[in-house]
């Protein structure tokens, strides 16, 4: 079985994907990924052979813009159907059994349809946010590109949802296949240090308005007796940032490290990053850095699981510390997150995934024999 999974550069949206092909390597099967060439180095480190795109719109989530200018180049790049084409191409020469899809890849999902290719598009966030998404000026947007951002869902497609269903709230009853939280390696049970450590990650996408919400959580931190362990990625110039004696900055830390010890995380709501933690059981203050995607609503699901809180990314410093001092003051925070916690730790989503696709395959090898 040869499976060409086709991935953009979009942060959180990496990981899963990886996950679901180390499984199905697991399995047997070959793989492959295409994508833009901003994940080569995290594709190829998994052991996977990696092709860029050829030809069609770039995106490049670590580049300083404006949030309008993000969502257009966002806009471009699911709108281009000269990607859907090159993966097309990419897929006779390999001969591959099938194509797993990042849902972002809007207008490319029927032109592998349309090639008579399986076709498995992957959700790598609540499948809310992708109704959300259709009905949202970036939803109008790309139809009047000519592209339908559920296509997917119209076409009759296997898509599988890399979420919990508890906690999407998905609205109606989609034909989606919920298969839970990937793994990010092998998350345990966090055991607390003595000390309250904080994990303050935002995203590594260049959201406009991520330094001065960075700077509001250091200011909020600095007179709690907590340790702050904050990590910083592409998206965030910290030159100049006032930090705190009680806070340490790091460009990359394994976050799987840091959670086994840790009580809190403060972060902005993407998905990966949220069930990262929650596999560990740690609760969360969820700031959403882009209004426009899933971020608020995975904050939200939070808050209503009664394992965080949500705030607004523009939220002060007091506001942010006495959200930090009443989620590691009332345990009932905590409890949650260690129940979800360990749902999460029961079954690896790339496991229940992988067991999809590969029965998809079979069965379309044998309606095709």
């Amino acid at each position: 079985m040869k499976i060409l999974f086709v991935i953009i550069d979009g942060g959180g949206n990496v990981p899963p994907q990886l996950g679901t092909a180390r499984a199905l390597r697991a399995r047997g099967a070959e793989i492959l990924v295409l994508g833009h060439r901003g994940i080569r180095d995290r594709v190829e480190a998994a052991g996977f052979p990696f092709e860029s795109f050829s030809g069609g719109a770039h995106f490049d989530p670590t580049l300083r813009r404006s949030l309008a200018a993000m969502m257009t180049a966002f806009i471009r790049v699911a709108a281009d159907k000269d990607v859907g084409r090159y993966i097309v191409e990419t897929a006779r020469r390999h001969g591959v059994d099938a194509v797993v899809v990042d849902m972002i890849l809007g207008a490319s999902i029927p032109e592998i349809k349309k090639a008579g290719i399986p076709t498995v598009v992957f959700v790598h966030c609540f499948y809310r946010a992708v109704q959300d998404l259709a009905a949202s000026p970036v939803g109008w947007m790309l139809r009047l590109r000519g592209t339908d951002p559920l296509a997917a869902e119209h076409g009759g497609l296997l898509q599988l949802v890399s979420a919990r269903a508890d906690l999407d709230p998905v609205r109606g009853n989609p034909p989606v296949h919920h298969v839970g939280v990937v793994w990010q390696g092998v998350p345990s049970a966090s055991v607390p240090a003595q000390v309250p450590r904080i994990l303050v990650s935002l995203s590594t996408c260049a959201f406009a308005g991520q330094r001065r919400m960075l700077q509001n959580i250091l200011d909020a931190v600095a007179p709690l007796p907590v340790e702050a362990t904050v990590t910083v990625g592409p998206g965030i110039d910290a030159a100049g940032l006032r930090v705190p004696r009680n806070a340490s900055m790091h460009a990359w830390l394994d976050h799987d490290e840091v959670l086994a010890t840790a009580s809190l995380v403060v972060g902005h709501g993407g998905h990966s990053t949220a069930m990262r933690a929650l596999s560990f059981g740690v609760p969360q203050v969820t700031m959403p850095a882009n209004p426009l995607i899933d971020q608020k609503a995975v904050g939200a699901a939070l808050q209503k699981a009664g394992s965080g809180l949500l705030l607004s990314k523009h939220a002060r410093p007091q506001r942010i510390r006495s959200a930090i001092e009443t989620v590691l003051g009332d345990p009932s925070y905590r409890e949650a997150a260690h129940r979800l916690g360990e749902q999460i730790r029961q079954t690896d989503g790339a496991e229940v995934a992988a067991d999809a696709i590969s029965e998809f395959v079979r069965s379309r090898q044998f309606a095709e024999s």
